[in-house]
């Protein structure tokens, strides 16, 4: 199986795109997971459900990226193709790449999971029987062998939420239908609650919604997503993400996201970038930022950097 690529066709439905006409963001990264999970299926002989009830594993996808490339309308075919990039004691890393049919990207997202058992949920070895598939699959995203216990690091995190008055906070619950069969959240609703949040300061701190922005042939479609993901939700839980501006370019912004729980303390952090683009002309351009949104974005960063 070494060299062989996993692939997963998935449609793009009408109720997978947003006003600006082309999928929504998080969506790819619900193609990748589905992906992924066929993948455990076809390629490991055992499905989700099953390590769940069957052996008491649960699958626990603890860090996600994904790289946009060009946008996916409804009714195209993507074909999701699955990598094993990496193999360590308790985790493994996917690549699944979004393709269309002459093998052009639509996205690429790197997904790694963990291994997961026992009441509290510990990091367990992977079952041997599992592990010699995964390793038999190893390959690197550029085509090339791959290694074992290859790992992905992250940044450090803020210890506790500091209720400094200054970044924009919006309060979510979790919904029951956010949640997976191990009653905890289903890994890509972190993005959807991230862009949520975004969306909700770009209208009130901008002073456009991005729907109001699409009717003017204007938007910021995002260009790369990453999350971190440092304790489990639950159904019913009140969680507080900050938006944060980490950098701000000529026409492209940086997004980070922090949720917190009801003690304060952080459960994921997600950064995002985003280019600001144009359609009058008839095709999709970047452009600087309007003088007035520029002034609000650079006078929002310093007062949060000043706290």
């Amino acid at each position: 199986m070494s060299g062989t690529l996993f692939t997963y066709r998935r449609k793009v439905d009408f109720g997978d795109c947003d006003s600006a006409r082309i999928y929504f963001t998080p969506r790819a990264v619900d193609y990748a997971l589905e992906a992924v999970e066929t993948w455990f299926g076809d390629v490991l002989g055992v499905s989700w459900p099953d390590l769940l009830h069957g052996h008491d594993l649960d699958v626990t996808f603890v860090r996600m990226g994904c790289e946009y490339f060009r946008p996916v309308i409804a009714d195209q075919t993507v074909h999701v193709r699955v990598r094993t990039t990496a193999v360590d004691r308790s985790s493994v890393t996917f690549s699944a790449a979004g393709e269309d049919d002459s093998g052009g990207v639509f996205f690429r997202a790197t997904l790694v999971a963990h291994f997961r058992a026992g009441r509290n949920r510990a990091p367990v070895p992977i079952p041997p029987r599992y592990r010699e598939r995964m390793e038999a699959c190893l390959e690197q995203a550029d085509g090339k062998s791959g290694t074992v216990a290859q790992r992905v690091g992250g940044e450090p995190f803020l210890s506790r939420l500091q209720s400094d008055g200054v970044h924009f906070t919006v309060r979510r619950r979790v919904a029951y239908g956010d949640c997976t069969l191990s009653g905890t959240v289903y890994a890509p609703r972190l993005f959807n609650y991230a862009v949520e949040a975004v969306g909700e300061w770009y209208r009130e701190t901008l002073g456009i919604s991005w729907r109001e922005q699409c009717i003017r042939q204007r938007g910021a479609p995002f260009r790369e997503v990453w999350c971190e993901r440092l304790a489990p939700l639950v159904p019913g839980q009140v969680i507080t993400m900050t938006v944060g501006i980490s950098r701000l370019g000529k026409s492209s912004i940086g997004y980070e996201v922090v949720g917190y729980d009801d003690r304060g303390e952080p459960c994921f952090q997600v950064e995002m970038s985003a280019c600001y683009i144009s359609e009058e002309a008839g095709s999709i351009k970047a452009i600087p930022f309007p003088d007035d949104m520029r002034s609000r974005i650079l006078a929002y960063q310093a007062a949060c950097d000043a706290v």
